[in-house]
Parts: structure tokens; sequence; C-alpha cells
């Protein structure tokens, strides 16, 4: 495993920013009155994806050393402007002047997430091979899951999946999150995946891959098919295609103690560092 240092998290937190940066490029092409952005800032950058989404955060701050208090006020100004709460990452691995910063201009942290990662391809050892086979033959004996890439045509049809994982009710749908997912679907270093169980959709996930880095996100189960080894496939499929397109590390992020932090660990990645999303009107 590699060591959990800056230079692994600037890495990390770099593939987020080159997938949140483009993100933000396609929904500005494909729809121009979302306003959709991103400023470099910091050395990461505020990404903008329309009024209220969740997807407009603030990444990979403060990893390159101490950001400046008049480089917080632009980002500010970016979201005051667009009628949007600021949502930055912070990174635990993030230069420590960051936190004093935040907490003097009345950022207060609203969630934790934790950053997992795993060697694949020429960094996997023999031992890890095997481990993720006998945990694969373990989850196959649940069921039987079928996983494979989207379809161009199914966008929307997986866009809708994913997010019924997380907003069952008809009403629920955040429409800005769906736009957002749609755009990133359509990037050229982002695949969607969709998980089928008896012929039908039990859930879906997303791969991206960056400068060797595969970003493994977006994950979700359908309430009816949990706990028949849903994610542990689709983290299986994704691997296997990240293996396929020369990536040397994976990377995931969980709830801390998470059931997905659970299949996570048993595919082999390992916690190296934790995000706060600090957040402020």
């Amino acid at each position: 495993m590699p060591f959990a240092d800056q230079d692994l998290a600037r890495r990390v937190e770099g593939g987020w920013v080159c997938l949140g940066v483009e993100n933000a490029q396609a929904l500005a092409r494909i729809d121009p009155m979302s306003g959709a952005t991103a400023l470099p800032v910091g050395g990461g950058y505020a990404i903008f994806m329309g009024a209220g989404s969740p997807l407009s955060q603030v990444i990979g701050l403060c990893l390159h050393g101490p950001v400046a208090e008049s480089e917080l006020e632009q980002v500010e100004s970016l979201y005051r402007d667009r009628d949007t709460p600021i949502q930055l990452e912070l990174s635990s691995l993030a230069d420590p002047t960051l936190l004093g910063l935040l907490s003097s201009r009345g950022y207060r942290p609203a969630e934790q997430t934790h950053v997992l990662v795993r060697p694949i391809g020429p960094g996997e050892t023999d031992g890890r091979r095997a481990a993720s086979r006998a945990t694969d033959r373990a989850d196959d004996a649940g069921g039987d899951i079928a996983v494979a890439p989207i379809r161009p045509d199914e966008v929307e049809t997986w866009a809708e999946a994913v997010l019924r994982c997380f907003f069952p009710g008809p009403q629920d749908l955040p429409e800005r999150l769906k736009e957002g997912a749609i755009a990133m679907a359509t990037l050229p270093i982002v695949s969607g995946w969709l998980a089928r169980a008896d012929g039908r959709i039990a859930g879906g996930g997303a791969l991206a891959v960056c400068n060797g880095l595969a970003l493994i996100c977006g994950d979700g189960t359908l309430p009816d098919f949990r706990n028949r080894g849903v994610q542990a496939a689709l983290l299986r499929a994704r691997l296997e295609r990240a293996r396929a397109e020369g990536c040397d590390l994976a990377v995931i992020c969980t709830q801390p103690g998470s059931r997905s932090q659970h299949n996570a660990e048993r595919q082999g990645f390992q916690v190296v560092y934790a995000r706060t999303l600090m957040t402020r009107d």
C-alpha cells in the first residue's frame, strides 16, 4: 500500500479535481444556462454545477501549502453571487493552517468521509489478488448479479437508477443532481455501470480514469436488492476495467464505518485519510 502522505493526497484529490472540472465543462456545454464553471484556487478548484447542486464543491484545497485569505474570499464570492451555499472538502492531509482559517470565517463541519485506496495492476501483489478471488467466491454464493457498462442510450436510465438508491420517493429526485450525473456520463474518462439481478436493475455506479488513477464513485443499490452482493459485483467489474486500462491505483470514498466501507475493504481497499465537508451559508 502507498504511504498515506501529502503526495498521495495530492494525487487522489487531483483525480477528483480532474473529474469535477471536466464535469463542470460538460454541463456548461450541455446547458449553458446552468452557469457551470470551475475556478482554480489554492492548488484545487471551486466547482459550480448550478444553483443548489450538491455537486458544487471546493476540492483539493491547501495540499501544496497555505491558502491566502484573499483566495478564500474569491471562492466565497463565486458561490455567494450564484446563491449557493459553500461546500468545501477538507482533507485531513491539507496544510494545517486551513482549518483555523475556515473556523475564523464561520465554516462548520457537516459530514465526514473516508478515502480508501488499493494498488491494482503492476502494484497489486499475488496475495491481494488471491484474497480478492476468495472474496469473489464468497460473494458469488449469494446470487447471480450481472454487471456491465451502460450503452449510450442508457445514460438517463442509469442516472435515475443510481439516484433512486438514495432518493426513493417519486418527488425526491434533485433535478440538478440528475443533470450533473448525466453530464458526467458523457465524459470520455467516465463509464457508467449497471448491475442487474433477476433481469431487473439492482444498482449502479461509475468509473472515472485520470492519469492512471481509477476513481470509483456513485455506488448505489436499490432497496429491494440490498444484502445480495450488488456493490461487491460492481466493485469487481470496475476494478477489472481499471486494470485493463492500465491504472495502478483505485480510489473510493465512503461514509466512516458504513457497509460501503466494509465492502471496499473486502475488495482490498484501505483507509488512507479522511475528508470533512465544511459548509458556510
